[in-house]
């Protein structure tokens, strides 16, 4: 049970110190054969045994086979290379190569700086004793609940958000377990300060705060060697890779490599909420170049400083990394994408839909989140079923309309009706007015993934407003999430009401956006049901398409609300309201948890549906009551695992599980996957 790892020390601090690499007779006879080999492949002049004695130095033609037997490097050349003394000629020689192949028990200052491995104050009497720790310690000893407080009593001492981030993530490379179980036991706490919207200003700043290798880098002159890469992760059996190339972060635009802080910090949350094994989760960055001018001519950026590759180079470079990935960890490893461009995300998923284990959260988890929201509110709308409602959809991105194909897709589902049909009841508003058919006739530019959702029987509109008198729908999504739509055309909303305007904080622009859902909108929203549903799930805040407040006023209270960044607590006519954001950290987690579970080899929709299912029904009527149309953060852990649990049973379902063999019955599932999740308390080490 002790610790172990690869000895760090150079192969000539272990042969100083007079340590075999290998012990026993065994080791000492594999010692004499590599050295007699060595010896056979040496020139004249390579003293027995492999070892350099007084060498000539070798003749400078090029022969690299010499140049590796006698250690000599080009590297070495300068102050301590060849150089000429009183006459005579000297020039440094390397020992002889050997083989760093050891395993051994991690003691002493080496376990302290462990992060995997290391408990700080909580090693015990007979721990520090027996693994070399005594007078490296400070003498008090700590249960891990007792440094669980000793970190919140820090964090809750930083004013910025940005420092308790940060704070946090250089807990994780001291101490790995007490890092999550710190975040385990205070999820509601910690989610706004680890992941959005803090993690989007660390982005901002990551080259400034760069620290450590928590990522994989591959940039666009890895192409050819992208396998190689990967071998140098030490991890062999992972189970998820989260991708991100950094041109769509947050609503924060194209940060390039920095957007990794996303990356790590959503790979966090999948051991913290869902459960899977840090050693199991890697993050990986795709460094393409950035086309963000700031960032070009930033002295301190740690990026390539190029323009993004795009076009064919950029699907060949794509390719060789799914497939690597595929041959270094296996055909079931999962692999996310995230923060993509609209123009790649869909893209890039439909590409590998049927080559890889491959799902894109950005789509997907949110369009996920968002039905499950629908889901959990139909007894507080009055609706008996989600095909009940007609939906407007403010964003027709890939987001919006991948909301729209999950909500038609569950219709289609609990109705058995056509898709097409089911699709009818979701409408779509981009930045030139409602998409309708007559639009589709006219404009031959109309984007190809907008088609679907261009109905007829309906005016067109060049505003939200107009829309939502023409189509008078029972619920109301906001998903901008393009940098010009917020700038002009009918999802930037209505600039003249002043006290609605809030400052865009989108890339190299400071111009105002206005609210999109103007108290006209929510107005007439009233008018169309007894309680409508008005999702704004745009973030940051200052882009939100309104906030619960003004959804509330305007309605007289009887809306159903979410949003897509964190709002405080109010009172509306003397009730209480506690809105939990929309958030696709309620679904990837258990989501990716499942498919481990199931050994999943493909991702279908179904499964996302069964996700959204699982968690709506997580929703409590309590929560209902409070205006919520989410679980608690803090019921996170038990979210993930039912949804963990039914998405496995699916995938047995629809024979994508490679498990063999009858699947468990549901409550057998559930409990597996409770019993299997990442379990942060410390290990005993004697």
């Amino acid at each position: 049970r002790l610790p172990t790892a690869p000895d760090s020390r150079t192969p000539a601090a272990r042969t100083s110190s007079g340590m075999s690499l290998r012990y026993g007779l065994r080791g000492r006879l594999l010692d004499r054969v590599a050295s007699a080999l060595v010896a056979a492949r040496a020139p004249n002049g390579l003293a027995a045994g492999g070892r350099a004695g007084n060498l000539a130095p070798p003749r400078d033609t090029g022969d690299a086979l010499s140049r590796a037997v006698t250690g000599y490097s080009r590297a070495n050349e300068g102050t301590d290379g060849p150089r000429e003394e009183d006459g005579a000629y000297y020039r440094y020689e390397d020992p002889a190569p050997i083989t760093p192949w050891v395993r051994r028990v991690i003691t002493g200052i080496e376990l302290l700086r462990n992060g995997r491995y290391n408990k700080g104050m909580a090693f015990s009497e007979e721990e520090r004793y027996k693994m070399h720790l005594l007078g490296l310690l400070p003498p008090g000893k700590f249960t891990q609940n007792t440094q669980v407080k000793r970190v919140m009593r820090v964090i809750r001492g930083l004013s910025d958000p940005t420092e308790q981030h940060l704070h946090l993530l250089g807990l994780l490379e001291r101490n790995e377990r007490l890092f999550y179980r710190v975040l385990v036991e205070h999820q509601d706490e910690l989610f706004p300060i680890i992941y959005t919207p803090t993690v989007g200003r660390v982005c901002k700043k990551f080259s400034e705060v760069f620290y450590g290798p928590r990522a994989l880098y591959i940039t666009s002159r890895d192409k050819g060697r992208i396998y190689d890469i990967l071998k140098n992760w030490p991890e062999k059996h992972l189970k998820l890779l989260v991708v991100t190339d950094g041109e769509r972060v947050m609503g924060l635009g194209d940060l390039g490599v920095q957007g990794i802080g996303v990356a790590v910090a959503k790979s966090c949350l999948y051991t913290s909420m869902g459960g899977l094994d840090p050693a199991d989760v890697l993050p990986v960055c795709i460094d393409v170049g950035t086309n963000n001018e700031a960032l070009l001519n930033d002295p301190l950026y740690i990026g390539q400083k190029t323009r993004r590759v795009e076009g064919e180079e950029y699907d060949e470079l794509m390719d060789e990394f799914v497939d690597a990935v595929k041959l270094r960890f296996g055909d079931r490893v999962i692999v996310q994408f995230e923060d993509f461009s609209n123009q790649n995300g869909k893209r890039l998923q439909e590409r590998y839909a049927t080559r890889a284990t491959t799902f894109n959260d950005d789509i997907s988890g949110v369009a996920a989140t968002t039905l499950a929201g629908v889901i959990a509110s139909l007894p507080k709308t009055g609706m008996k079923k989600v095909g009940d409602h007609t939906f407007l959809v403010a964003g027709a991105g890939e987001t919006g309309t991948g909301i729209g194909e999950m909500i038609a897709e569950y219709i289609a589902q609990d109705e058995k009706i056509p898709i097409n049909e089911a699709r009818e009841r979701v409408w779509m508003v981009d930045s030139k007015g409602l998409i309708t058919r007559s639009r589709a006739e006219k404009e031959e530019d109309l984007a190809l993934h907008k088609l679907p959702w261009a109905h007829g029987g309906k005016r067109e509109c060049a505003t939200v407003l107009e829309a939502v008198e023409a189509v008078r729908p029972t619920a109301l999504i906001g998903v901008r999430r393009h940098d010009h739509s917020l700038k002009s055309g009918a999802l930037a909303g209505d600039s003249s009401d002043e006290k609605n305007v809030g400052q865009l904080v989108g890339q190299n622009t400071a111009d105002a956006a206005p609210r999109l859902f103007t108290q006209a909108v929510l107005q007439k929203m009233g008018e169309c049901a007894q309680a409508p549903l008005v999702f704004a799930l745009s973030r940051p805040d200052n882009i939100a398409e309104c906030t619960a407040k003004e959804a509330y006023d305007a309605t007289g209270g009887r809306c159903v609300f979410a949003g897509g960044c964190q709002v405080e607590p109010f009172v509306h006519a003397g009730r209480g309201v506690e809105i939990r954001a929309s958030t696709s950290a309620y679904v990837f987690p258990g989501f990716a948890y499942g498919l481990t579970l199931a050994d999943a080899h493909r991702v279908r929709t179904p499964m996302w549906l069964e996700a959204a299912e699982a968690v709506a029904s997580m929703v409590t009527e309590e929560d209902l009551g409070k205006g919520a149309v989410y679980p608690r953060m803090a019921k996170i852990r038990e979210v993930s695992a039912m949804v963990a649990a039914r998405v496995a049973m699916k995938c047995h379902e629809m024979g994508v599980a490679s498990i063999p063999g009858k699947p468990p019955s549901s409550a057998k599932m559930l409990a597996d996957a409770k019993r299997l999740m990442y379990n942060p308390a410390y290990r005993c080490y004697m």
